[in-house]
């Protein structure tokens, strides 16, 4: 554990004449998700955090921060609690209407993909396409938003979301218009990612692929929809080079470049993710040793979804304890699809923990620094430090680690993005109920 250290200067800017907007105190912890430290994450005990505006100002003790008290500072008390880094889902589909639980159920009776398949199951994204294929924007917004303020409440303050689950141009628009018209609603933010290569589609696969190059990307970058473009590559879905052409389109435009890949068999995605300097390899559980190495000197990250291959019995569910020994940074994330309702990156840390075999600390930086990585955000979002966006959650938890032990419940009380408080822990009338109790 670190001893509370002042800290008010960050690229040559100063706080320090500065009354703070919000101060954060009694908490047991500050965890800064900070690796070079010599515990590995930054633990400075009995710390308190000074916000300024939109920035973190300052981290030290209580004596130390006194001069940035004025007549306006709120003062958000965390009560013994932990408080970290605003929690990061750097893989969802949080846009989409219906879910797959018939497919759920059927795989918790034993059926693989092929078994859902021989039984005649419909199964897999191209099954969602029929739900969502056409549906408007209000349509889309109604079907998500309430995901959005339970992963926010929950203390997920940046995601990133896909389109992909109408499989046409339409619809991909309406998907990230969605995400963005959510994202203003809700306080959360979310970082778009274009997914047109989801699924194959039954015929005129080359004709898809030239609309999605011709019109869909160029239509997504000048509408500022998206920050990456996502392919699927898989022998079921599309090949290499398909998508490596997709992928060219969009670096063309602007768009960074994410990869499923690698999750059933090993099809050579990690190659192309590094020659693309991919920001992450998603999914990744046949990925191989080169290909780990590959990808930790293209400074592309990995990240696993240990939740979702619980969700579907994957034969094969990912060692993350072979991903931190490889050097890659690994991020840990949901993967919110209609198959696999999971909404709490807590429980991401529990499942990260027990299944996948990471430490507390290797999970929670999982969540926090290393998935900000995966989003390319890691210069503003994932750690607290001096001159970081103030994104911050209150814990009710005595320890850090107890975020890996109790993930059964949320244990977040107040959660704070870029220094505004959207979800209140303070105790409502007769001490009964909670903010982030009440539907927001």
């Amino acid at each position: 554990m670190l001893t509370p250290k002042l800290s008010i200067r960050h690229s040559g800017q100063s706080f320090s004449d500065t009354p703070a907007d919000l101060i954060i105190v009694g908490a047991r912890q500050v965890v800064a998700c900070d690796p070079t430290k010599a515990d590995g994450i930054g633990v400075i005990e009995n710390a308190c955090v000074a916000v300024c505006g939109d920035t973190i100002a300052a981290i030290g003790a209580s004596k130390e921060l006194a001069p940035f008290y004025g007549e306006v500072t709120q003062v958000v008390d965390a009560d013994g609690g932990v408080v970290t880094p605003g929690l990061v889902d750097c893989h969802t589909h949080l846009i989409f209407a219906g879910d797959r639980s018939h497919e759920y159920y059927k795989r918790t009776e034993g059926l693989d993909d092929c078994g859902l398949t021989a039984a005649g199951v419909p199964w897999g994204v191209s099954a969602s396409k029929a739900r969502n294929a056409g549906l408007l924007l209000d349509d889309l917004v109604d079907a998500s938003i309430s995901r959005a303020r339970t992963m926010l409440s929950c203390g997920t303050t940046t995601l990133e979301t896909k389109s992909g689950y109408g499989l046409d141009h339409a619809s991909d628009i309406a998907s990230l218009q969605a995400a963005q018209w959510i994202a203003e609603r809700t306080g959360i933010e979310i970082v778009g990612t274009y997914l047109g290569a989801h699924a194959r589609p039954m015929e005129h696969a080359d004709r898809y692929l030239d609309a999605m190059i011709c019109e869909t990307i160029p239509a997504i970058a000048e509408k500022r929809l998206a920050d990456f473009c996502d392919v699927y590559v898989d022998p079921d879905v599309f090949t290499l080079p398909e998508c490596s052409r997709v992928l060219a389109a969009a670096a063309d435009v602007g768009l960074g470049a994410k990869l499923h890949t690698d999750a059933r068999v090993n099809i050579g995605g990690a190659r192309l993710a590094a020659e693309m300097r991919a920001a992450s390899v998603d999914h990744g559980n046949m990925l191989s040793d080169h290909d780990l190495r590959v990808l930790a000197d293209a400074g592309t990250s990995v990240a696993f979804f240990p939740g979702f291959d619980w969700t579907v019995n994957h034969p094969r569910p990912v060692d993350g304890r072979r991903l931190v020994c490889s050097g890659v940074d690994v991020a840990v994330a949901t993967d919110l699809c209609p198959v696999c309702w999971h909404l709490s990156q807590q429980m991401s840390m529990g499942f990260a923990c027990r299944l996948s075999g990471l430490t507390a600390e290797q999970a929670l930086l999982g969540v926090t620094l290393n998935a900000a990585k995966a989003i390319r955000r890691d210069d503003r979002i994932g750690s607290i430090l001096p001159g970081k966006q103030a994104d911050l959650v209150v814990f009710d938890v005595p320890d850090y680690r107890q975020l890996a032990f109790r993930f059964g419940a949320n244990s977040a009380r107040w959660v704070i993005k870029k220094g505004k408080i959207l979800v209140d822990g303070r105790p409502q009338a007769e001490g009964l109920t909670s903010n982030n109790d009440r539907k927001r």
